[in-house]
């Protein structure tokens, strides 16, 4: 027995013969210890890994976007990011966004066919302009303008959101005071474990290695109510943003027809 819990025992000892008796001496009160500390040390870890998160510069992100598309981009601090979104049956699309200059979309053939969808069921003059752009737009980069994409935000869209990483992480707090961990799980090989915040129940999931340094490995969160699922990986790792060249670019003004506005009549169907 080591010199701490000789003296822990002594001190129970005393207590004891002084009071006749205290439940939560000797080993069989150890638990409860035991239980604290380790409820300690998860709130410990889900903090540093949250702090370790909101600390990186630039940083991979591979998950779901809007429980719509599986999302694979990179993204950095001053608002810009590349990557994809992928829709399974709905095709690609390819982005490049830097911010303040504007955003740049490729849509590969499925998307394309998949987006007459909607000036199919408009009418024949909707569908005539659709396809017309969409001639035009195939295997070039759709510019659209900051005032654009501000103006998507505001419809929905949370890319840009997602392609800045102080707005990203803005709902996702420095640090926490509870924590429920999740049951261990292999994932690529690695034993991780998701650690939940408390009492807030599921605003914040963080997954770390079960041993050693907590490095955030996925994350799960809300942007405006809306949840993201993202695994974590090549962080601070140096960001190109470089938009394609005019040669291979149209304008958004040029391919209106691809995403007419939704007639009054057909709202809210």
């Amino acid at each position: 027995m080591g010199k701490r819990r000789r003296h822990t025992a002594m001190l129970c000892a005393i207590v004891v013969m002084g009071v006749g008796g205290i439940s939560g001496c000797g080993d069989s009160g150890g638990g409860g210890s035991e239980k604290d500390a380790k409820g300690a040390d998860e709130v410990q870890r889900m903090s540093a890994a949250l702090t370790t998160l909101k600390g990186y510069d630039t940083v991979r992100m591979n998950g779901r976007y809007l429980s719509t598309a599986d999302v694979d981009l990179q993204a950095d601090r001053e608002g810009n990011c590349v990557g994809t979104l992928d829709f399974a049956d709905g095709g690609i699309i390819e982005f490049i966004h830097v911010g303040g200059e504007g955003t740049w979309s490729r849509y590969d053939d499925a998307n394309l066919a998949s987006s007459r969808r909607l000036p199919e069921q408009i009418g024949p003059d909707a569908l005539a302009l659709h396809d017309k752009a969409a001639k035009k737009a195939r295997g070039k980069y759709v510019e659209s303008s900051p005032d654009e994409m501000e103006a998507s935000e505001t419809e929905g869209n949370k890319l840009p959101s997602l392609c800045d990483l102080d707005t990203a992480f803005a709902e996702v707090p420095d640090s926490v005071s509870g924590v429920k961990p999740r049951n261990p799980e292999t994932k690529d090989g690695k034993r991780v474990v998701g650690l939940v915040q408390q009492p807030e129940g599921d605003a914040v999931t963080v997954y770390v290695p079960v041993t050693g340094d907590p490095v955030p490995l996925r994350v799960e969160f809300e942007i405006d109510d809306e949840p993201f699922e993202l695994d974590i990986t090549d962080p601070d790792k140096p960001l190109d943003v470089t938009p394609p060249p005019a040669s291979q670019t149209v304008t958004s003004a040029e391919v209106t027809g691809l995403f007419p506005e939704i007639p009054e009549h057909m709202q809210g169907e």
